[in-house]
């Protein structure tokens, strides 16, 4: 979820946690579905709010992996905010949401592109580089990035002189290293990067909102504090935060177009602001503005 642009196969921030390839792990969701088919139906009464086809006919088949809290495996599907709002589209349209996890976060791209799957979930940046490989919907909500320290810091530009932290894969490491150089460290993952913050090793960690307020909830850092990112004209990506999209195969422009219709309406309702606040988020964040590629 990378540095001017995320990886094409590698969602937002985290390249090197890709979930390792293993046996599949798929769970189907029933979500009081009904009509695609007489198994997922459950009654005849279901009127899909549009037309499309799916991989298989009455479901609709992500492919995800852990990343809260975003999208959170369980054994009855999917949660997090990605799987709430999935699972009430899936509902809208009669459909069973089916969730393939083989592979993790590597192959959640390629199994759109190959068929396996309907879309991919779990934080992916609308980026020009993954526009090239699969049709994006239309901006979702807004992963915020956040300045982390104990000291209260508001903006990048009280950093001048502090030891500074991120994790390897971020948009905004390489703008970061260009203005603090030895001051900043890219670390493999997160729980290192806050482990030196907690010891006073680091001043201040780079990351997401969204990641950092869902760590806080289990593996807090006593005393430090969450600070959307100010807009800085030295990192491009302070004024345009990634904006998380669900990816479709090319071919199947109706998918695409219904859930662009989706993300539209849950919009209108107030559904995708309802569900950030639910899990402790901003609900600024719904508030996208126009679609962008980064």
């Amino acid at each position: 979820m990378n540095n001017s642009v995320r990886s094409t196969h590698v969602p937002r921030k985290y390249l090197a946690r890709s979930v390792a390839a293993g046996a599949a792990l798929t769970l189907a969701l029933s979500v009081s579905a009904c009509g695609g088919s007489a198994e997922s139906s459950g009654t005849a009464s279901c009127t899909p709010e549009h037309e499309f086809s799916t991989v298989n006919e009455g479901q609709l088949t992500v492919s995800t992996y852990e990343f809260p809290p975003h999208t959170m495996l369980k054994d009855s599907g999917l949660g997090g905010i990605e799987g709430e709002l999935l699972t009430e589209i899936a509902k809208r349209e009669c459909l069973t949401l089916v969730v393939d996890s083989a592979g993790g976060a590597a192959a959640a791209i390629p199994s759109v592109q190959t068929g396996r799957s309907d879309l991919a979930a779990g934080d992916w940046y609308r980026t020009q580089a993954r526009s090239q490989l699969v049709a994006l919907s239309d901006p979702v909500y807004l992963d915020q990035g956040a300045l982390v320290s104990i000291a209260g810091y508001q903006a990048i530009s009280e950093l001048d002189g502090k030891k500074i932290g991120s994790v390897v894969g971020n948009l905004w490491n390489d703008d970061l290293q260009k203005i603090f150089g030895d001051s900043f460290s890219v670390y493999q993952d997160p729980e290192a990067v806050f482990q030196d913050l907690a010891s006073g090793r680091l001043d201040a960690v780079i990351d997401s909102v969204a990641a950092t307020t869902h760590r806080f909830e289990s593996a807090p850092v006593d005393g430090a504090k969450i600070v959307p990112l100010k807009p800085d004209s030295r990192i491009a990506v302070t004024s345009r935060p990634g904006q998380l999209n669900w990816p479709t195969a090319k071919g199947n422009p109706g998918l695409t177009q219904a859930l662009n219709d989706q993300i539209k309406k849950l919009r209108e309702e107030g559904f995708i602001a309802e569900t950030l606040k639910k899990y402790d988020l901003d609900e600024s964040a719904s508030n996208t503005g126009e679609p962008y590629l980064l």
